[in-house]
């Protein structure tokens, strides 16, 4: 989807969830000295790094509360999880990816969050993202939605002189050694799943479906000179012109196609693409809770929600979306997505992944 045509979106996105990572940074201004908790005045956030990050921090900068945030960032999913256990009282509020979620609740390391202490929640944000399957066991809210996307691609018009709207352009033998993919087990096969004309939740246990997966998933390697694991990596090799066709998160893409490079489209395939959505959670043990709460509760207010739409390039789920989100690449409201059921998939991310290693090393 080009810059100047953003409202032609197409409606077609499907399977789903993974969310954005970014390079390690700050970790050691956290864990040194000073407590956590949020002793002293202060609440710890831990965060995914990058202009998510910068856009959180600077909701959280506006909070009317003699409270202070310091905020640091994590390379990711295992990392976050990891540091959390490893360093008990030292985080009150993270942002995770419904990967996260699934995984964090299986750690148990988080605490359910009193939905009376943030009334913003259910009057703002729309009742069908408040109940996703991956922020809720059971009664218990243990996350809150912040913003969601997809996952697609994105390619080069200088490069390509044709209009791309499928996931068979990553098969096509004249892109050989110019394509991209993302690196994330359950997020590519989750793509590779919807471009074979399935949805990823059906494959555990069928055998007959993962190897169609995996078939698809191995076609696609064969013009794949580099699989990136950060955002940042995937517009980077975007801009360099190392990749002519990049699986990418459009709000990545816009924010290329703002620095003035119209010749990159991003596409959401016909076949339809891989969700995904950054949830908020208090950390367990967290000695500040009642604070945490209140800042969630700033967090979502609506004027807030909207910053954060217009800083990050991605859907915010507002009641009442203003025309500016509608026209993102991958805008839809939550109940045009299809989530992956975290239950059924995360027990299959190990084998998969040594399934997937050994496609990628040939």
């Amino acid at each position: 989807m080009s810059h100047k045509d953003m409202h032609k979106r197409r409606d077609v996105l499907a399977a789903a969830g993974a969310g954005t990572l970014t390079a390690l940074a700050g970790c050691s201004s956290i864990l040194g000295g000073g407590g956590g908790g949020g002793s002293g005045g202060q609440l710890r956030f831990l965060g995914f790094g990058g202009n998510t990050q910068k856009a959180q921090m600077g909701v959280f900068d506006g909070w009317d509360s003699e409270t202070s945030v310091k905020g640091t960032s994590a390379g990711g999913t295992t990392e976050m999880i990891s540091l959390i256990k490893q360093n008990p009282g030292s985080f009150d509020v993270v942002a995770l990816n419904d990967t996260g979620m699934a995984r964090a609740q299986k750690e148990d390391v988080l605490d359910p969050i009193d939905l009376s202490k943030v009334p913003n929640y259910e009057k703002n944000i729309k009742e069908s993202a408040r109940s996703l399957s991956f922020n809720m066991n059971g009664e218990d809210t243990m996350g809150l939605i912040r913003e969601n996307g997809a996952t697609g691609y994105a390619y080069n018009t200088d490069k390509i002189n044709k209009n791309l709207d499928s996931w068979d352009a990553v098969l096509d033998p004249a892109y050989e050694g110019k394509v991209s993919l993302i690196d994330r087990t359950i997020d590519r096969l989750s793509n590779s799943a919807t471009a074979a004309g399935m949805n990823i939740n059906e494959v555990p246990g069928n055998q007959s479906k993962t190897d169609k997966m995996f078939q698809r998933a191995k076609k696609e390697n064969q013009n794949v000179f580099a699989y990136w694991g950060d955002g940042a990596t995937s517009i980077r090799y975007l801009r360099q012109e190392n990749a002519w066709i990049c699986e990418a998160w459009g709000g990545r893409v816009l924010a290329l196609q703002n620095e003035g490079y119209d010749n990159i489209e991003y596409v959401m395939p016909k076949e339809g693409a891989m969700g995904w959505a950054d949830n908020l959670a208090v950390v367990k043990g967290s000695e500040s809770r009642e604070k945490a709460h209140e800042l969630l509760n700033h967090t979502y207010k609506r004027e807030n929600l909207l910053t954060l739409s217009d800083k990050m390039n991605y859907t915010v789920q507002v009641k009442n979306p203003p025309k500016k989100m509608k026209q993102l690449p991958d805008y839809a409201p939550a109940e045009d997505l299809a989530f992956r059921d975290w239950n059924t998939v995360l027990p299959k991310q190990e084998a998969w992944t040594q399934r997937l290693d050994k496609i990628k090393q040939n």
